[in-house]
């Protein structure tokens, strides 16, 4: 959603850090726009992040997203991607959360 951006960084953190409790049910992230940064070097919530990639869920990158941003090169987990593969998994996917 919009608002403060202070919070919805928090919201954010607290969300990615809850990702692990879904367990199997979770197969698939895809970070798009500025959502990118949080598969980057700085990211809060990197660590979790590759924990979840080791445990085989999918991490998908817009790669589009990435150069836009000037991020390419800071990227640190998850497949650098194109929009035809984030359709494909949102298409084959029984739910999609949009945050």
């Amino acid at each position: 959603g919009k608002g403060d951006d202070e919070l919805g960084e928090k919201l954010m953190i607290n969300f990615i850090k809850t990702l692990k409790e879904m367990g199997e049910d979770l197969w698939q992230l895809v970070f798009v726009n500025h959502g990118v940064k949080l598969a980057t070097q700085d990211s809060a919530v990197l660590e979790e992040l590759q924990a979840l990639d080791a445990d085989n869920v999918g991490i998908l990158v817009c790669g589009a997203c990435l150069t836009h941003l000037g991020l390419m090169e800071e990227k640190k987990v998850g497949q650098t991607t194109n929009m035809l593969d984030i359709v494909t998994a949102m298409q084959y996917a029984d739910k999609v959360i949009n945050l």
